[in-house]
């Protein structure tokens, strides 16, 4: 049976309707008037998500007062009362919107993610993924009960005691559960990886022939909790057991450059066509552990540029290459201290004169 959404939208629809409708969703559009409880009746009518167009204001006729944050206010509300939580998509055709609402905190109380309708004209198929993997990681958290079952873990696996806190704080809310598991546990570095990452710590090239085999070595390591359906990610803990079991048990993978990793790893798993990740363009080490957030390239922290961020306890830095950095790309140019940013712009004119 194909899932029910609700689309509120000012303007005409039927396209968009249509839209979600070719990538499989049962679909109810609804343009808002100022009567709230018109909105409930349209929410508690076994709908498994909402999609809103942000500006809600400017259709013909009786036009709302209101826009799309008022309106998941309004739902979220509804939820806390009544235990019943779906997730809720904000859409807009003005990027200004999407892109203020990832950076704004208190957006993290409302929507689970952002998407232009650019966005989402490019990937219809990307979109449709997304959103079933949203749904139905809400019904599995509400189910489980259970951070550990969730995560699609055993009762023996060990989290950071911080996140098992967090947790404790809002369990009861699958809303901000689901929120705590995709961004700030499977999509930032720490306890999961992803495939860039794990490639960058075992010292492959990801293009490499044999990819797909240390993958498959790797199997018991792969995250298979809620979302799994949708991003791929390795557990760390369980990546650093596989080293031990089958790697080596006497040499720890960060103390090895991606030389040796990978010749110890062509040894024990007998592949001998895997290719040997290479360093970028003013990086000295080859003693991978991270990727830089611009490029996915492979890099050590000790060669990059620490982007400023609040990490949480169980989070990693992340990084940008120097390449990357002297590129100076506008999306990070708030997130490097100033000090980074002389050295990057003494770096730069050393360069200049050297050419």
């Amino acid at each position: 049976m194909a899932y029910k959404i609700l689309y509120i939208d000012d303007q005409d629809s039927s396209s968009r309707k249509k839209d979600f409708e070719s990538i499989g969703y049962d679909v109810e559009t609804y343009k808002p008037t100022n009567d709230f409880k018109e909105i409930a009746v349209k929410v508690k009518d076994g709908i498994d998500a909402l999609i809103l167009d942000y500006k809600l204001t400017e259709g013909e006729g009786e036009q709302a007062c209101f826009d799309a944050p008022t309106v998941a206010q309004f739902v979220r509300t509804l939820h806390i009362k009544d235990n019943y939580d779906i997730p809720i998509v904000l859409m807009s055709n003005q990027k200004i919107f999407t892109d203020s609402y990832k950076k704004d905190f208190t957006s993290q109380d409302l929507f689970d993610f952002t998407i232009t309708k650019q966005e989402f004209n490019a990937s219809k198929s990307d979109f449709g993924k997304k959103l079933k993997s949203f749904i139905e990681a809400y019904t599995k958290i509400k189910s489980d009960k259970s951070l550990l079952l969730s995560l699609g873990l055993n009762k023996d696996f060990k989290l950071n005691s911080r996140l098992n806190l967090s947790y404790a704080k809002v369990k009861n809310d699958i809303f901000i559960v689901s929120t705590l598991i995709y961004e700030d546990i499977i999509s930032s570095v720490g306890l999961t990886i992803g495939e860039e990452v794990l490639a960058a710590r075992l010292g492959i090239a990801i293009n490499s022939d044999q990819w797909s085999d240390v993958l498959d070595s790797l199997k018991e390591s792969k995250y298979t909790g809620v979302f799994s359906d949708f991003k791929n990610r390795w557990w760390m803990a369980k990546v650093n057991l596989w080293w031990n079991e089958k790697i080596s048990d006497s040499i720890p993978i960060r103390r090895l450059n991606a030389y040796e990793r990978v010749e110890l790893i062509r040894l024990k798993l007998k592949l001998e066509n895997l290719t040997i990740a290479t360093k970028t363009k003013y990086s000295k080490s080859s003693n991978f552990w991270t990727v830089c957030k611009y490029s996915k390239e492979p890099i050590d922290p000790f060669d990059g540029v620490e982007l400023l961020k609040d990490y949480l306890p169980w989070q990693e830095k992340e990084y940008l290459s120097l390449d990357s950095a002297l590129l100076n790309r506008e999306e990070f140019k708030n997130l490097i201290s100033k000090i980074d940013k002389k050295e990057i712009r003494e770096l730069a004119t050393k360069l200049n004169k050297d050419e």
